[in-house]
């Protein structure tokens, strides 16, 4: 299986963009792991406006069989051993591509919210998408050491 990850905007802080290496090098010692970004529209216009410019450009990525799922805060929250599971399903599933998108400063538009196949939470808290996207690459790189019984996550 392989992961790709697809996020609104590159992270603009160089701390982020050196987590955010350092964990998807990790990840690929375990599975093959994509990540493309959409450019961040920087508009002074409404926000639905803006959302929706990014959504066109998210769903033009997105495959037609690909699994989808989306951090928001308003999903499905789980703990790291839940997520590895999760994650194990999905390989043993035999599932090809498992897609996570983490949207921009104004979350995600309807159009992907309506597209995604599972809307997951790492917080109830609001933070910032370079830092969600981190959380979510350290809780991958997690979820593959649960899985392989290494002791990351211990």
């Amino acid at each position: 299986m392989k992961i790709r990850i697809l996020t609104v905007g590159k992270p603009s802080d160089p701390h982020y963009n050196a987590l955010c290496e350092g964990y998807l090098g990790r990840i690929r010692h375990y599975l093959p792991v994509e990540h493309h970004f959409i450019r961040q529209v920087r508009a002074t216009g409404a926000v639905a406006e803006i959302l929706a410019r990014e959504e066109a450009q998210l769903l033009e990525k997105i495959g037609a069989q690909e699994w989808c799922v989306v951090l928001e805060s308003r999903g499905e929250g789980m703990d790291s051993l839940a997520f590895a599971a999760a994650l194990e399903r999905h390989m043993v599933g035999g599932r090809k591509s498992l897609l996570f998108i983490v949207g921009g400063p104004h979350g995600l538009g309807d159009g992907v919210l309506r597209r995604a196949n599972q809307r997951l939470s790492l917080s109830a808290m609001t933070m910032a998408h370079e830092l969600a996207l981190t959380v979510l690459l350290e809780q991958l790189f997690r979820a593959l050491t649960i899985l392989r019984g290494e002791g990351y996550h211990k």
